[in-house]
């Protein structure tokens, strides 16, 4: 492979987490938002597989998880010879010693504090371990471990990269100017609403509330079959509401059909000329047809072959590291031999 990144690049890291099965809303608003990035930065993509175990997954899926996510990701458009794209624990060595050296200047009471820990911790109380607690050092280290400026964050997420800034300001108030301060690029995620229109489409719900990434034409209709549409149409011959606010369904037409077709079914709509059953077959078929090339490409690629562009996106990511950690040695005063 042929590396055709651009020089004077800002770095750019962002991870992406291992577990769930990717859908039109992750396409929507995280993929595609990727491999945009990767041409205006200096893109590291990271699988999150590390942070994954502070939830205990199955050892034997651990693999597969990485696997099938990396998949989703090269179809819809990651290029590994213009970003690194790897495995986060194909760097475990390096991001844990740096994980180490940044824990120690990161006070427990701020971790204890972030509202996020809060909420995990109240959420499953049998389950606060360290490294839930030590989430956004790890978090830190992930960025820094590449000396990354710019990070892709959603709002959920800021105040974790905020603690990554008082992180750096801590140690090179110690150790002198190491780091950068990751500033958060803000994402202009698009938000899918939900088959159910109870917010939006994600993994963490019921299958039926979203259009898998792998649901065939098929299976797609019978989802949206059962979408929640316009509440105020209780009868075929009623006239309905086909707007943002008053039809669920034609909400999501906003995503997937274009304008020409929304405004000829919106016409229908109005008119009682069409019901929701038409609405509702149409929006599958958009769906489908954005989905169906996705599918066909995952399903192509081959597990060596994925395991290859992974391989190539460590040793890249090596380089990038090893650097930045004998720096930090340095710094501290590790150095030995």
């Amino acid at each position: 492979m042929t590396n055709h990144k651009g020089d004077n690049k800002q770095a750019l890291v962002t991870g992406i987490r291992s577990t769930g099965e990717q859908h039109l809303g992750n396409y929507y608003g995280a993929m595609r938002g990727l491999v945009e990035l990767q041409e205006q930065y200096e893109a590291h993509y990271f699988i999150a597989d590390l942070h994954a175990l502070t939830t205990h997954p199955k050892p034997e899926s651990m693999r597969e998880n990485v696997l099938r996510i990396a998949k989703n990701y090269l179809a819809a458009g990651l290029d590994p010879t213009r970003c690194t794209f790897y495995a986060q624990s194909s760097l475990a060595d390096l991001i844990g010693e740096l994980h180490t050296y940044l824990s120690m200047v990161m006070p427990l009471g701020d971790l204890l504090r972030c509202p996020t820990f809060k909420e995990k911790a109240k959420k499953h109380p049998d389950n606060v371990n360290y490294g839930l607690v030590g989430y956004p050092v790890l978090m830190a280290s992930d960025v820094l471990i590449h000396k990354g400026q710019v990070v892709p964050v959603g709002e959920d997420q800021l105040v974790h990269l905020e603690l990554a800034r008082t992180i750096v300001r801590r140690f090179n108030g110690l150790y002198g100017e190491t780091f950068p301060e990751p500033v958060p690029l803000s994402e202009n995620a698009v938000r899918i609403p939900s088959l159910t229109g109870q917010g939006k489409m994600s993994k963490s719900d019921d299958e039926g509330s979203y259009i898998s990434l792998q649901d065939e034409a098929e299976t797609i209709q019978g989802k949206v079959k059962k979408a929640f549409s316009d509440p105020l149409r209780v009868y075929r011959k009623d006239p309905g509401h086909p707007s943002v606010e008053g039809c669920n369904v034609y909400h999501l037409h906003h995503y997937f059909t274009d304008q020409e077709v929304r405004e000829e079914l919106a016409a229908g709509c109005l008119s009682a000329s069409i019901g929701c059953v038409a609405c509702k077959a149409r929006l599958a078929q958009s769906m489908a047809e954005v989905v169906e090339p996705l599918r066909e490409r995952i399903a192509k690629l081959r597990d060596e072959e994925v395991l290859e562009v992974l391989a190539y996106g460590q040793q890249k990511a090596r380089m990038s590291a090893q650097q930045v950690i004998t720096e930090v040695r340095r710094a501290i005063g590790l150095e030995m031999f």
